[in-house]
């Protein structure tokens, strides 16, 4: 709520204060007890803080969107007992001098999946790391599925991988960001229209009959994802995103069409899994588990369900 000491006309022009260069001078704020330490991420509209309170230790994202954090906390608060997911602490609308500041607090995660990415020689995934990272982010996208809800906004910068626990530093990784996320279906399986309408279209990497004007399904968190998993095993995805858009969505259709024909040498192994990608619609559910076997098969000397470590190589923190 904002406070009563604040005017609207004030609370109005305040918020066209608060920019994104301010959204990202904001460490030794407090928010709810939390002590905002140090800046580790940012993007347009937003950045998020590694904060602590005594000896616990939380993220704490902030924005000049409240709509986007809005949503994101409806999220959050849907899956809160989702293993998948962060954990959700609180969300808050803080009253500044630059404006109203909207921020959640959830649990604090290790590197996302495209830093890591780029730590590695020729910033390509190893085989057997692609296909683990696969089956989980396929068990993450299964999970949030289950609750109805549809991510919309797939790529390797919103899948993290979880502070490190053991002796052997296992990981797992989870998907993060909703700020895009919809309930697309109610309790009785019925489609819930968007009524905010948003134009998916317009996104570069969005998924092929999304591209087409349709409405982002479950299948279609996994079409990107599939566009994640080729750029992670060395595929230059963002000079494809720089094609014209004609070319770009033939692409798209070709490799859900033939995709041993269009997928890259370094992603030929693959082809079990994108095979299948083009039998995916709307109106049957998305088979996650059909979908891991194909990862499964992709490379079956090696078991993609395993767990994930984190070791140091070369100084650099690495996926294994």
């Amino acid at each position: 709520m904002v406070s009563p000491f604040f005017s609207l006309a004030s609370v109005l022009l305040d918020i066209r204060m608060l920019r994104a260069e301010t959204i990202k001078d904001l460490v030794g704020l407090d928010i709810r007890g939390f002590h905002l330490n140090r800046l580790i991420g940012a993007g347009s509209y937003g950045a998020v803080y590694e904060s602590s309170s005594g000896t616990e230790k939380i993220a704490i994202k902030a924005s000049i969107k409240g709509s986007d954090i809005l949503n994101e906390a409806a999220a959050l608060q849907r899956l809160y007992y989702c293993q998948y997911t962060p954990q959700y602490y609180f969300h808050e609308e803080t009253p500044t001098p630059n404006g109203i500041l909207h921020t959640i607090g959830q649990e604090f995660l290790g590197p996302d999946l495209e830093s890591l990415r780029r730590k590695t020689p020729w910033q390509a995934i190893k085989r057997p790391t692609l296909v683990r990272i696969a089956w989980q982010a396929l068990s993450c996208l299964q999970a949030i599925h289950s609750y109805r809800l549809v991510h919309r906004d797939i790529k390797l910068g919103n899948f993290a991988i979880s502070l490190p626990t053991g002796p052997n530093n296992c990981v797992t990784i989870k998907i993060f960001d909703f700020g895009l996320a919809y309930n697309y279906m109610d309790e009785n399986g019925d489609l819930i229209d968007d009524e905010t309408n948003p134009n998916f279209s317009c996104m570069k990497y969005c998924a092929f009959e999304v591209a087409m004007g349709m409405e982002p399904m479950p299948k279609d968190d996994v079409i990107q994802l599939s566009y994640a998993i080729l750029y992670a095993s060395g595929y230059d995805f963002p000079r494809k995103l720089r094609c014209p858009p004609d070319e770009l969505l033939e692409w798209k259709r070709e490799l859900l069409r033939v995709p041993a024909q269009i997928l890259p040498p370094l992603a030929q192994f693959l082809t079990p899994f994108y095979a299948v990608l083009g039998e995916l619609n709307d109106l049957v559910p998305v088979d996650h588990e059909m979908l891991k076997q194909k990862i499964q098969e992709s490379l079956p000397a090696h078991n993609a369900s395993a767990n994930l470590y984190i070791e140091m190589q070369d100084g650099e923190e690495t996926l294994v």
